[in-house]
């Protein structure tokens, strides 16, 4: 059974119509048709509301694992145990700032997966520089800090371009930074901290994978 087809099965367990659903997810109709069809997925955003709507852990919405009935362990999602994080695309050139036009959506993430005293963006992986890691396309949760653990997956920014993702190891004025690929097109760049104005804007915390 494809995410489509549980998507339809919950959605005609709580006697709703594909226009219900697609109102409660500020959709066209048609969207929902074409997730239960299997011509289209939804978004992670999506995803995370239904899986509210229909009060089921969003693993079994997306990959089918079983429900555990009767688990006062299990949280879902709500109003007051989650925060909404910006999904951005991209993080524009030049001086980084987070704001709403560069947002492409909202994912509502548990408050107990977080810490209360910092910020935290999701960015949306472009290439296969990190296949190894995290495919095209997934989402990446980051913990917005100016420092890495060496070895550690961090978002960077390198003369002022688009931010990159790798593992960073930084000396006393250096900064290495290593993909995770298959393709070996993709090599270990080294860049002089201050010369190539290297910043970096936060380290991964957590990746939502993207499978095809």
């Amino acid at each position: 059974m494809h995410i489509g087809e549980r998507i339809k099965m919950f959605r005609k367990e709580r006697k709703m119509t594909q226009e219900d659903l697609a109102k409660i997810l500020k959709v066209a109709p048609t969207a929902v048709s074409a997730w239960e069809s299997g011509r289209n997925k939804p978004l992670m955003d999506k995803l995370s509301m239904m899986s509210t709507c229909f009060e089921i852990p969003l693993s079994h919405l997306i990959e089918g694992t079983p429900i555990v009935k009767n688990n006062p362990s299990m949280e879902f999602l709500n109003e007051n145990n989650v925060r909404l994080i910006g999904v951005y695309g991209n993080i524009p050139a030049g001086e980084p700032n987070f704001t709403h036009e560069y947002i492409e959506a909202y994912m509502p993430t548990l408050n107990s997966m977080l810490k209360t005293d910092q910020e935290y963006f999701f960015l949306r992986v472009k290439g296969n520089s990190m296949n190894k890691e995290f495919s095209d396309g997934s989402l990446i949760l980051v913990e917005k800090t100016t420092y890495v653990d060496n070895g550690k997956i961090g978002v960077v920014l390198v003369n002022g371009y688009d931010a990159t993702v790798k593992k960073v190891n930084i000396s006393e004025e250096s900064i290495t930074l290593t993909p995770c690929s298959t393709d070996p097109f993709y090599e270990e760049k080294i860049y002089h901290i201050k010369n190539d104005r290297v910043r970096i804007l936060g380290k991964v915390v957590q990746a939502i994978k993207i499978y095809d």
